[in-house]
C-alpha cells in the first residue's frame, strides 16, 4: 500500500558507517570499538502510533520492538545498523554532524513488492 503524504512525518536518520578504535588516556588502541555514524539526513516516512496492528505481524512475535515505519520508496535504503530521531530533532553543527542522543535504532527490514517497512525501538540512554 502506498503512503499518503499527508500521513508521512519529517524524520532524521544516520547510517553507520565506521568501526572507530576506542583509545586509552596515552592514545593507544584499547582493543575495543565504538560505532561511527553519518551526518543526520532528513526523510519524510509513515510511522505507526503504537506497536502494530492484529491484522499482520510481519516481523514475527517474538522480536521486541515498539513502532513501524512504512515507505515506498526504494531510494531510502537504511538497515538494522541505523539510528533514529523521531521525537527529537537534532541540532546539526557547522559540519552537518551532531551531538543529539538517538531517539530509536531499527531492529528488523521487511522488504515487500511494493512497500518496505521496518521495526524500531525506542533507544536506552
Amino acid at each position: 500500500m502506498r503512503s499518503l503524504e499527508r500521513n508521512k512525518i519529517p524524520i532524521y536518520y544516520a547510517l553507520y558507517n565506521a568501526k572507530i578504535p576506542v583509545l586509552d588516556e596515552w592514545g593507544n588502541e584499547t582493543g575495543q570499538y565504538s560505532s561511527g555514524y553519518g551526518n543526520p539526513l532528513k526523510f519524510k516516512i509513515r510511522v505507526s502510533a503504537n506497536k502494530g496492528e492484529a491484522s499482520t505481524n510481519a516481523f514475527g512475535v517474538s522480536l521486541d520492538y515498539d513502532r513501524v515505519m512504512s515507505t515506498s520508496d526504494r531510494n531510502f535504503l537504511i538497515d538494522e545498523f541505523t539510528v533514529l530521531w523521531l521525537d527529537s530533532v537534532p541540532v546539526i553543527k557547522e559540519d552537518g554532524t551532531t551531538d543529539t542522543p538517538k531517539d530509536y535504532t531499527v531492529k528488523k527490514v521487511a522488504k515487500d513488492i511494493n512497500e518496505w517497512s521496518f521495526a524500531i525501538k525506542k533507544a536506552v540512554t
